[in-house]
């Protein structure tokens, strides 16, 4: 069976995150670049930030603006979560939402994993 949603459970509420084809197209025009494209500038929060708010509004009635979105951000790391964390589960959003495959998510998250190790070499 098919997901309709990811959720994230950030202060006891589970929000559902989903790219609607109009929120997708927002977020084309944000970004300046397709959606896969603007990928390589997840690591900008504000970046991170657009694409959960593009996933998140319309689903949720408490995202109503991006400052609820970096609120969500503050209270998820307060209770733990880094920003790598949030950043995988909004590639699994692509998935869910038809942007991305089943089999570019697995390539992509190889490659994230390659990344990551190769930054613990740097930092040992």
């Amino acid at each position: 069976m098919t997901k309709l949603y990811e959720k994230l459970s950030v202060g006891g509420v589970e929000y559902d995150l989903k790219i609607s084809t109009a929120n997708a197209v927002q977020l084309e025009t944000e970004l300046k670049t397709d959606i896969l494209s603007g990928l390589d500038n997840i690591l900008q929060i504000n970046v991170l930030a657009q694409y959960y708010f593009a996933a998140l509004k319309g689903q949720n009635d408490s995202i109503n603006t991006i400052n609820d979105v970096y609120t969500l951000f503050d209270d998820a790391i307060l209770e733990g979560r880094t920003y790598d964390e949030l950043q995988q589960l909004i590639v699994k959003v692509l998935v869910v939402s038809g942007i991305m495959t089943q089999e570019a998510y697995d390539t992509s998250k190889k490659a994230m994993e390659k990344q990551r190790e190769a930054l613990q070499k740097l930092l040992n």
